[in-house]
């Protein structure tokens, strides 16, 4: 089979099975309720998944890209923190069943080896968000502190949504939060 043609499938089959995995969560996950789900044979995503930890895996690159790319375009288009803030905020909310798998997946890799490169992938958003105060002009020392403290309440307060559902109290607690960054760049 093609290359190109075989990169498709496991594309198309990538975007089918996510919103299984959304829906259903990884804790049950077997590759033969996800086959029957999305109306493929299991020995055909076998091929493109061996395990299931492989599939996981591919399913969280792939949304770590899909919002990597999101942020980076946002980053660069909307001129102050604070505004982008509120609307990395949005997007956030906006991918919720992204980060419930995220989550999900972070918890289960604190406790399985086999998750290992999920973990080492974690900080990545660390160095985003350093590189986007930097270009805002807060020094490095700071940035380090500032991107580790944000990338604590983003989570923090989309695990709280999560579970509770409650988008205005969390909203409103974020709301707090852009004006305490806010005060960052103000006290320069």
């Amino acid at each position: 089979m093609d290359p190109t043609a075989e990169l498709r499938e496991r594309d198309a089959l990538l975007d089918r099975l996510s919103g299984f995995i959304e829906k259903e969560g990884i804790r049950n996950f077997s590759p033969e309720s996800a086959a029957r789900e999305i109306g493929v044979d299991v020995e055909r995503l076998a091929e493109f998944f061996p395990t299931n930890t492989e599939l996981i895996v591919a399913l969280i690159a792939r949304n770590r890209i899909n919002l990597r790319k999101q942020f980076v375009e946002l980053d660069r288009s909307v001129g102050s923190y604070d505004q982008f803030q509120r609307i990395m905020w949005n997007l956030y909310v906006e991918n919720a069943n992204a980060s419930r798998l995220f989550f999900e997946t972070y918890a289960i890799a604190l406790f399985d080896e086999h998750y290992g490169d999920f973990l080492h992938g974690v900080n990545d958003w660390l160095n985003l968000l350093k590189e986007s105060l930097h270009r805002r002009g807060i020094p490095d020392d700071r940035a380090e502190a500032i991107a580790t403290l944000t990338l604590t309440v983003y989570r923090g307060a989309m695990m709280d949504l999560l579970a509770t559902g409650e988008r205005a109290r969390v909203n409103a607690a974020m709301e707090l939060w852009f004006k305490t960054v806010q005060g960052f760049f103000e006290s320069r």
